[in-house]
């Protein structure tokens, strides 16, 4: 398809977004980066490191129904900026945490921060882009949160050495302040024309509604479970691989970074999958990477010290590219029941649901670990949950037809 002038900034609205979510993320990604680090000295179990995601994610909840909201009416920029500036004060807050308490009301207030980022870049990514590039564009901006993981779980441990895990934290939450206004200078809307075309009918969306509740609803709680599988592995990792793997602790928050290497290509490689290979269907798509996280997820619960090495950091990276990389598919299917006009309201409502699960399944799996004394165990009990969820879009979510999605889509 031969794309108008105006509409070829695209490419360098999506750059921006992208790392709109490396900065943000590196913030999020901290939390269980550095805990290795901080364990010790804050006197906390595995649990209440669990609980640390809790906070941040009750956060996003508490907010990001409002923050979408808010993003469809005030527009991209003054969201993303808002959403920077909150994260990055109250991450350089949680960098002066003497006691479980401080750190975990800093890592609340750090993720209502957070919960502007995704209704606002996916409201860009609605605007900028059609239905035949929009998963893998979603998946592409979506790169940007393993990225940010990435660049946390390679730095962030070398900082400790020069900083301690205080300066480096002290130092993502600076960095997070700063980009917010970089992006308020930088950010371009598209040309009005393009951008009216992308909004779509009256009618269009109209018929969205017929099947929207139900669907959003479907949506809501698959991916909540899969959000669960992506926290519990991101958090729990370097404690797993420390703790049963008998990894040291440095090493095994850098063997973090294959997780989210693993995420980022799974984040474009699934979306394209989606656009090219099933043609704009989303469905399948979702229903085949739970499929995976659920055998993934057993195959964990089996590996020993004795397990090969490229075997058990294969399974990670695979696990990163089910677990994490879903993402693009998901909210390119969001926009597209939602609508480009209520994209925002209807992310934050999804992402409400998500951290609702986050919420109280990632301190579970924490729970059932310090319980049993066994990662075993939680690693099966999160196949079995992450089984729920995909039986849920498979039953319930009505995907939205291509003659009715391309409505409002310009396509």
């Amino acid at each position: 398809m031969s794309y108008p002038p105006a509409e070829r900034g695209r490419w360098a609205a999506l750059t921006l977004i992208t790392f709109c979510h490396v900065v943000g993320a590196t913030a999020q990604y901290g939390i269980n980066t550095l805990a290795p680090f901080y364990q010790q000295e804050l006197e906390l179990s595995r649990t209440q490191i669990g609980l640390f995601f809790t906070a941040f994610y009750s956060g996003m909840a508490c907010l990001s129904f409002a923050a979408g909201w808010l993003a469809d009416r005030l527009g991209v920029r003054a969201a993303t900026l808002n959403g920077h500036l909150f994260l990055g004060l109250f991450t350089a807050a949680a960098a002066l945490a003497p006691s479980f308490g401080w750190a975990f009301g800093s890592f609340l207030l750090a993720g209502l921060g957070y919960s502007f980022l995704n209704p606002a870049s996916t409201k860009g990514v609605m605007a900028w882009f059609r239905r035949d590039e929009r998963a893998t564009a979603m998946g592409a901006k979506q790169t940007g949160v393993p990225a940010g993981g990435v660049v946390a779980a390679l730095v962030a441990p070398s900082l400790v050495w020069f900083i301690g895990w205080r300066g480096a934290l002290a130092a993502i939450g600076m960095i997070n302040l700063l980009f917010g206004f970089f992006f308020f200078a930088l950010w371009q809307e598209p040309a009005h024309e393009f951008a009216q075309t992308n909004r779509g009918s009256r009618h269009g969306e109209k018929l969205r509604t017929v099947f929207q509740v139900q669907s959003l609803v479907a949506v809501s709680f698959g991916t909540a479970v899969l959000l669960v599988a992506q926290m519990s592995l991101l958090t729990y990792v370097p404690l797993y691989l420390k703790e049963t793997m008998g990894f040291s602790a440095y090493w095994a928050s850098q063997a973090l970074s294959i997780v989210q290497l693993g995420g980022m290509i799974g984040r474009v490689g699934w979306g394209m999958v989606s656009d090219r290979l099933f043609r704009g269907r989303r469905k399948i798509v979702l229903v085949l990477i739970g499929v995976l996280s659920v055998i993934l997820s057993l195959t964990m619960s089996f590996m020993t010290r004795a397990t090969p090495l490229i075997i058990l950091l294969s399974m990670i990276f695979l696990a990163g590219l089910c677990m994490v990389g879903f993402q693009g598919v998901s909210y390119a299917l969001i926009g597209e029941l939602a609508g480009a006009a209520q994209t925002g309201a209807a992310l934050g409502l999804v992402i409400t649901a998500n951290s609702v699960g986050t919420i109280f399944g990632t301190p579970f799996f924490g729970y059932l670990v310090d319980a049993t004394d066994s990662y075993a165990v939680a690693w099966q009990a999160l196949a079995g949950i992450v089984f729920v969820g995909i039986l849920c879009l498979v039953l319930f979510l009505k995907e939205p037809k291509a003659d009715l999605a391309s409505v409002g889509s310009g396509s």
